[in-house]
């Protein structure tokens, strides 16, 4: 598999910044204290991590540099010298070298390095032993170097943008989120004193309920600031998607138009991150089983040329992305005759289907109408991985199709993972939300419009009749009955995955943007509820979880069928990426997404066994050199732990080592791969052969 470079030089960036600020602050603390071994092995660790990321990415200059740097220090290692002050100097200048070019890399200009010769011979004659210069600049005298040093500190001024970490921002939110709890309760202690207050007291209570009611308001406005600084631009994912489904299409031999226009909404950093193989697999299904060959569509009457669409829009807080192409459409019959051959004790329901229960077969782990896997579509993924990822962050899939005339396959995500819409109704003595983007509509119906038929009552919405049932979420408790029907019922119609059933409401109350909050820890796996709210008094209101109540229904009944589930199912296997660059990690995990797998990452050994013991993984790709714990104790501790000295391992290195490939083999790795060599499918090619999965 190529890769892009474009689509990971800003992580290379951001890292390679953050590497080189880190090995300056390694060299002054060498300068102060030379005795300490703890820094020379830091400062070879993060030399490898950057020379690796820097190679991958066909940086070859930077590459060398840091290659002969890394022998320079690796044989102070093994001299056990202490580090000369001229060789920190030496490092701090090799570093501003660098990140001049890292620099240009940015501004996308040549990178090249002006004085790379000299840099490398004076490297070189370090490691000989020789006198060397430690101002690699050539063209700068040390005074002009400090006037430079000046000037850049003077640019701070100029400067509009800081890096602030994710983690930060979730933390200020969390101070935040107490606050506003904190505001709300004291709002109510306020309002009770009120209620007994008299005279001037009453008119001092009364002017701090309206202090309170602003700085309520303002904590809000606040909130929602804050939440912004985790958005980021959809377009940084279309670019690279475009390129990607591109190539697919020439792979295949599809003669296609791509629609993907630039996009500025702006997106949850959470969900962004999630969407590309998302994607990307609806883009491979409409090239695979959407748009027709050049012989099928000049038959059809249709344009050589096929059209596949990507766009996004945003009504409110939702973000809405459509993939569309103008293909042959969803066969029904297709996906009928199939059903009838997976579940042949169902024959007779599954005749009488309409269309809208048929589309839900779609959706079931490994369904395909195709008899044969081909590249494309025989890649281990499918719509129930979609329709399960798009469930994680929130959002919901759904799907527009006609014969002949093309399929739309519609996300609906919200624009942050903290701020929901919903519509808050009461049932029975209690409250709760249901997300905005589940509902169709809300409906007032008669006692007399209820339709009684064999399985419960109905309503005719539409022309579409509707099963309507009894809904209490936090006993799981479901009924559909004629019983308990009042003169006049407010209904809620709820859809997912293009089927609707009611709900019957005691009370509507409001429409609300609300902040959602995590189940506390006894309801954490309580399925029925994905998350709580509070009211202005203070109390936990419950977030429905809709897709749960809509199996716990029994409406779709795919769902209903195990023994499919159990043996039909294609495995996804599980891969866990171990490397202490970001940069790295990710090209390794989009590499490995590509071809359908499942991947997770760490940044280190500790991370990685964390994560082993919560999660299980069907192979293991690591570096040797990391923090804390390195490859080689990875393994060690891997094949002396019961469950997980069976999982094959794969170890990844900057550059051929003969004796490194000795020792993790000694370990139990079985396989070893050079990072350059990626391109060239290595990486690939050796997963599916310890996967046994061709």
């Amino acid at each position: 598999m190529e890769i892009d470079k474009k689509v990971f030089i800003q992580d290379y960036v951001t890292e390679a910044r953050e590497n080189l600020d880190t090995l300056d602050d390694l060299a002054i603390q060498i300068i102060n204290d030379n005795r300490n071994s703890d820094y020379l092995k830091e400062v070879l660790r993060i030399l490898h991590t950057l020379k690796g990321s820097s190679r991958m990415l066909e940086f070859f200059q930077i590459e060398k540099i840091l290659n002969t740097t890394e022998t320079l220090f690796k044989n102070i290692q093994s001299n056990q010298v202490e580090i000369s002050i001229s060789i920190a100097q030496l490092l701090m200048s090799i570093c501003s070298a660098i990140r001049t070019s890292v620099d240009k890399i940015s501004e996308e200009v040549d990178y090249t390095i002006e004085n790379y010769d000299f840099i490398i011979l004076n490297i070189n004659k370090a490691i000989e032993g020789e006198p060397f210069s430690v101002n690699l600049n050539i063209n700068k005298t040390e005074n002009s170097d400090i006037e430079a040093n000046i000037k850049e500190v003077q640019n701070i001024n100029d400067s509009k943008t800081i890096k602030v970490q994710i983690s930060q921002i979730d933390t200020i939110l969390q101070s935040l989120d107490k606050l506003i709890m904190r505001q709300i309760k004291l709002k109510t202690e306020i309002s009770a004193l009120g209620n007994q207050a008299k005279g001037e007291n009453y008119k001092n209570l009364a002017e701090l309920s309206e202090n309170m009611e602003v700085l309520e308001r303002q904590s809000v406005e606040i909130q929602k600031q804050i939440i912004t600084l985790r958005m980021l631009p959809f377009d940084m994912i279309l670019q690279p998607i475009k390129v990607s489904i591109v190539q697919e299409a020439i792979k295949c031999g599809k003669n296609v138009d791509f629609d993907i226009p630039h996009s500025e909404i702006t997106i949850d950093k959470a969900i962004l991150e999630k969407l590309p193989p998302i994607l990307i697999h609806l883009a491979r299904n409409s090239l695979d089983h959407g748009i027709e060959s050049i012989e099928e569509r000049i038959k059809k009457g249709k344009s050589e040329q096929g059209h596949l669409s990507i766009k996004v829009s945003q009504v409110s807080n939702r973000i809405f992305v459509s993939i569309s192409d103008d293909g042959r459409g969803i066969d029904y019959e297709k996906i009928r005759s199939k059903a009838v051959k997976l579940y042949p004790e169902r024959e007779n329901e599954i005749a009488l289907m309409d269309e809208t229960n048929l589309l839900q077969f779609i959706f079931a782990s490994g369904f395909s109408t195709k008899d044969e896997q081909t590249e494309l579509s025989g890649r281990g993924i499918g719509l129930d991985v979609v329709r399960s990822e798009i469930e994680k962050l929130k959002g919901k899939v759904s799907i527009e199709t006609e014969k002949d005339k093309g399929t739309t396959f519609e996300l609906s995500l919200p624009s942050s993972l903290a701020t929901q819409d919903g519509l808050l109704v009461k049932m029975g003595s209690n409250s709760y939300l249901i997300l905005s983007h589940y509902i169709k509509e809300i409906v007032t119906v008669q006692k007399s419009q209820f339709l009684q038929l064999q399985h419960g009552p109905v309503i005719n919405v539409h022309n579409q009749l509707i099963p309507v049932y009894d809904f209490d979420s936090i006993t799981g408790k479901i009924t559909q009955n004629s019983e308990s029907l009042k003169e006049e019922t407010p209904v809620v119609v709820i859809e997912y995955l293009n089927k609707k059933i009611g709900i019957k409401t005691d009370e509507i109350l409001h429409y609300s943007t609300v902040v959602i909050k995590p189940l506390p820890p006894i309801l954490k796996n309580f399925e029925a509820l994905q998350g709580v709210i509070f009211d202005d008094n203070y109390k936990i209101i419950p977030v429905l979880n809709i897709p749960d109540a809509m199996r716990r229904f029994k409406s779709i009944n795919i769902y209903d069928v195990k023994n499919f589930e159990v043996q039909k199912k294609r495995k996804v296997y599980s891969i866990l990426v171990v490397d202490d660059s970001h940069t790295t990690r990710h090209i390794e995990q989009i590499i490995l997404e590509a071809e359908n797998y499942k991947v997770s990452t760490a940044c280190d050994g500790i991370d990685a066994l964390e994560k082993m013991k919560q999660n299980h993984f069907d192979l293991v790709i690591t570096d040797v050199k990391m923090p804390r714990m390195d490859g080689f104790v990875l393994i060690h501790n891997m094949r002396h732990t019961e469950n997980l000295k069976n999982i094959p391992v794969i170890v990844i290195s900057s550059v051929f080592e003969s004796d490194t490939k000795e020792k993790v083999s000694s370990l139990g790795a079985q396989g070893y791969i050079v990072k350059s060599d990626f391109e060239r499918e290595n990486l690939v090619e050796k997963v599916r052969e310890l996967l046994n999965d061709r």
